[in-house]
């Protein structure tokens, strides 16, 4: 069976977010990648199975690259860490091919920008905020 264009572009524009990871065009090439691939989820046809499969193929290797730079560098900058939110956050467009960690790994870096964007802030306001986090996991 030969693929639709539609799927097509969308293997290319998600190869080149791979290829970007990290920067703004990289961003902008995964959302609309993504964006085609919920398309072809939603529309149920023959080719949605696929679209679902390689939309969690990317999600699995993304989230694992967002979780591996964490892990490593517990001092990511602050707009580092807003573009692997953004990132986590396209995925979202095919939300039935996250991986069960999903949640947590975007809690995870919201909690490492609440630490960022509240430094030199009273430290009860940073408590507050982490709170809400922590509310969010249950």
């Amino acid at each position: 069976m030969r693929e639709s264009r539609e799927l097509a572009a969308a293997r290319v524009c998600l190869a080149d977010a791979e290829a970007g990871f990290g920067s703004a065009e990289g961003l902008a090439r995964l959302a609309d990648g993504l964006g085609r691939l919920g398309d072809l989820i939603d529309a149920g046809g023959a080719e949605a199975r696929v679209a679902r499969n390689l939309a969690a193929s990317y999600a699995a290797r993304f989230y694992a690259r967002v979780q591996g730079k964490l892990e490593r560098d517990p001092q990511v900058p602050e707009p580092e860490l807003e573009r692997y939110f953004k990132a986590v956050l396209a995925f979202d467009q095919v939300n039935e091919a996250l991986p069960a960690s999903a949640a947590d790994l975007k809690i995870r870096v919201v909690e490492a920008l609440v630490e960022r964007y509240y430094e030199g802030h009273p430290p009860e306001q940073k408590r507050a905020a982490l709170e809400q986090l922590t509310a969010l996991r249950r």
